[in-house]
């Protein structure tokens, strides 16, 4: 693998140093740049009489408070945004050479990483659809099925809602409580500029997008018309293929109280689809920055 070629303990320090400091340490205290280096610890010191903060390199990174090498890091994290669709914590585990809990913990950080943060309103022509990602209903273990009181074959899964904007091939996801429109248009509204040629499926609940200021066009899939002239919600088809192999191939049974992440995991990969694997793996690592995730967040204090 590239990564394990190229970075060694050293390889790995010297790269994320020139990404969290490209003009030198400074203090995360009070930003002084007068620092001191301690080498028998490898850790820093401000030199400021009202501050002295000792610090490392990976404080206030993902990586503070790890007992894992950056080397180790740099190797799993290559794996997590060149696989396409995605790797387990096991096979991290057996990759690296740690325990599968430490391997877990360490997706969700780097997951964590992935989340979407773009606020830019979608333009032109923009695709929007639904999904469900979860177990068939037969299948289930008894104890699972006696939880869920419907029959119906859709019952105790996730509803995952989707908009691309075709100029860009850019994508949004995210897990929804329910499929109805005001929850669409909740989340079209936040996501997509009015005046917009808005292009769905036959489904009651977009009902509302013409009334809302969007140049509404439909394919009813109930006849099996998936594109008519430049019409299509392919788009949104074709990422959420990418997600249901990741979450059925992969990772098998996401818990839902999770699933966002995973979502934002596939999103992530979509959106860097055409990148090198390098412009992949650096893109990810530019946000290691104040972008922490400690075990107890993650679990909400929870043995997992």
């Amino acid at each position: 693998m590239a990564a394990i070629r190229y970075f060694d303990r050293d390889a790995a320090y010297l790269y994320i140093e020139s990404i969290k400091w490209p003009d030198g340490p400074c203090c995360p205290k009070c930003g002084s740049i007068n620092v001191g280096k301690i080498k028998s610890r490898n850790r820093h010191q401000c030199r400021e009489k009202g501050c002295r903060r000792q610090f490392s390199l990976t404080t206030g990174t993902i990586f503070e408070g790890t007992h894992l090498g950056l080397d180790q890091w740099m190797a799993a994290a290559w794996m997590i945004a060149n696989c396409r669709n995605g790797v387990s914590s096991c096979e991290i585990a057996r990759t690296i050479g740690c325990k599968q809990q430490s391997a877990w913990h360490l997706l969700h950080r780097v997951r964590h990483l992935m989340k979407q943060d773009d606020d830019r309103m979608m333009s032109g022509t923009v695709e929007a659809d639904t999904t469900l990602v979860g177990g068939i209903f037969k299948n289930m273990p008894r104890k699972r099925r006696a939880k869920i009181t419907s029959r119906h074959p859709h019952a105790g899964k996730a509803i995952v809602h989707a908009v691309r904007e075709r100029r860009t091939g850019m994508i949004r996801a995210e897990v929804i409580p329910t499929d109805t429109q005001f929850t669409t248009q909740e989340v079209i509204s936040r996501n997509v500029q009015p005046g917009s040629r808005l292009h769905t499926d036959s489904a009651t609940t977009y009902k509302w997008a013409r009334k809302a200021g969007y140049d509404h066009e439909t394919v009813n899939h109930n006849i099996h018309e998936y594109v008519r002239g430049d019409v299509t919600s392919n788009g949104c088809e074709n990422f959420f293929s990418c997600l249901r192999r990741t979450a059925k191939g992969t990772y098998i049974r996401p818990s839902k109280g999770h699933l966002q992440a995973y979502v934002d995991e596939a999103a992530f990969r979509f959106n860097v689809r055409n990148e090198t694997e390098w412009d992949r793996f650096h893109s990810l690592m530019k946000r290691v920055v104040r972008n922490r995730l400690s075990y107890n967040e993650l679990t909400d204090g929870a043995t997992r």
